[in-house]
């Protein structure tokens, strides 16, 4: 007996997205416990330097927030990466919807990804520092006096959100690319690591250019234009291509 009522699609996507908090809730705690394992990873510190001139000498240490970030962007990439995958398409059916929807809801869920990503990686920031004043290096004395402005706070929070949701469009259309075929998620990371390996080794400014088109934009608009541009064209890419695979019977 099939139903009468008509759903459009905005309560559809809704729907799905409410599902898929529940159904990966292991998500936002995977990104705690890689965050608390960055930090410690991070308590060793990421370099040091010293110096010795007229019986003084000094000694430095830099503590810095690299691994949580590398780690944070990984995180987003593989999960972006594995919810493209058969089962997890087909999870989404769980009520009635289409391709188009079921790509919506993990639109919106990444998104959200990237924003509760984004603030815990700026967040984790101090929480390293606070660790490292009290309790590592217990006689700082450069930067005790150091403190942020709200306002750098804030940009630093919307600029990793965007980051993320940069690649998790990314990881997204290439899951989606790897479901065309059994043998492509062998093929298409072989292909991108050796396009990276091939490029760095040619001394190509490709990845320079690549990266400063993104990372050294200066103009605020521009930047959220070119991120939010570029991971539509990624999500629209995405649902092209799962057009393409084999419909649920």
């Amino acid at each position: 007996m099939m139903s009468l009522n008509k759903m459009s699609l905005g309560v559809i996507v809704k729907k799905q997205f409410q599902y898929k908090l529940k159904a990966y809730a292991s998500v936002f705690s995977s990104l705690v416990v890689l965050q608390i394992i960055a930090i410690l990873f991070s308590l060793g510190g990421n370099g040091s330097s010293g110096s010795y001139n007229n019986n003084l000498s000094i000694n430095t240490t830099l503590y810095t927030n690299t691994s949580v970030l590398i780690l944070t962007m990984l995180w987003i990439v593989i999960h972006a990466i594995m919810i493209t995958t058969k089962a997890e398409r087909e999870n989404g059916f769980t009520f009635v919807s289409n391709q188009l929807s079921n790509n919506l809801s993990n639109a919106l869920f990444l998104l959200l990804a990237s924003v509760l990503g984004g603030i815990t990686t700026i967040l984790a920031s101090f929480l390293l520092r606070v660790i490292v004043y009290f309790f590592i290096d217990t006689n700082p004395i450069i930067g005790t006096g150091f403190t942020y402005q709200l306002s750098d706070v804030l940009i630093g929070i919307v600029a990793m959100i965007f980051y993320l949701i940069l690649l998790g469009s990314f990881g997204y259309l290439l899951g989606m690319i790897t479901q065309l075929h059994r043998m492509l998620p062998v093929i298409v990371p072989v292909l991108v690591i050796g396009m990276i390996i091939t490029i760095a080794q040619t001394e190509s400014d490709v990845i320079i250019r690549f990266s400063e088109f993104y990372y050294q934009e200066t103009n605020a608009l521009f930047f959220i234009l070119k991120i939010l541009v570029t991971s539509i064209l990624c999500f629209i890419g995405a649902i092209l291509v799962s057009s393409r695979l084999e419909a649920r019977r």
